[in-house]
């Protein structure tokens, strides 16, 4: 007899649940009759996880809005998203550089984001833990870049 869901999961708290941990168990069962039950429980999960994580059509957390300000001194970097939880996603609608330069940053690589002719980035940023944004400044004096973000997932 195979485990169901609830058992392959039971040590965990629902919060550090990963949609990679249910990918992995749905990977290695077969859609057939016996498996019904074992698919109940990942409908029920999946549904549970994202009604828990997010607002309804995906849009902003209420009460999860912000703006930060960052202070770089010339010659400096700072990030914004590198302390995120696992399953954290936030949504960026606005940035003012401020004579910063920013990019997509893994702990690794940058993958620079370009602005438009008009100085503007294109928008809206999506940040997570794995993929954040790295505010560099080269300008001569200190800067202080801002963006305006909400919490899509929690």
């Amino acid at each position: 007899m195979r485990p169901d869901i609830y058992e392959l999961l039971a040590s965990q708290q629902a919060s550090s649940t990963t949609v990679t941990q249910l990918n992995t168990a749905t990977k290695a069962t077969y859609i057939d009759r016996s498996n019904v039950e074992f698919w109940a429980g990942m409908i029920t999960v999946g549904r549970m996880m994202r009604e828990s994580r997010t607002n309804t059509g995906g849009l902003p957390i209420p009460e999860t809005s912000a703006i930060d300000v960052l202070s770089i001194a010339d010659g400096a970097t700072e990030k914004f998203g590198d302390t995120l939880g696992d399953t954290e996603i936030y949504l960026v609608h606005n940035v003012d550089l401020d004579n910063c330069s920013v990019g997509y940053f893994d702990d690794t690589n940058v993958s620079p984001i370009t602005p438009n002719g008009d100085g503007q980035i294109q928008l809206p940023l999506y940040v997570t833990k794995l993929t954040y944004l790295i505010f560099s400044n080269a300008s001569g004096s200190a800067q202080t870049p801002s963006l305006t973000y909400s919490k899509v997932s929690l």
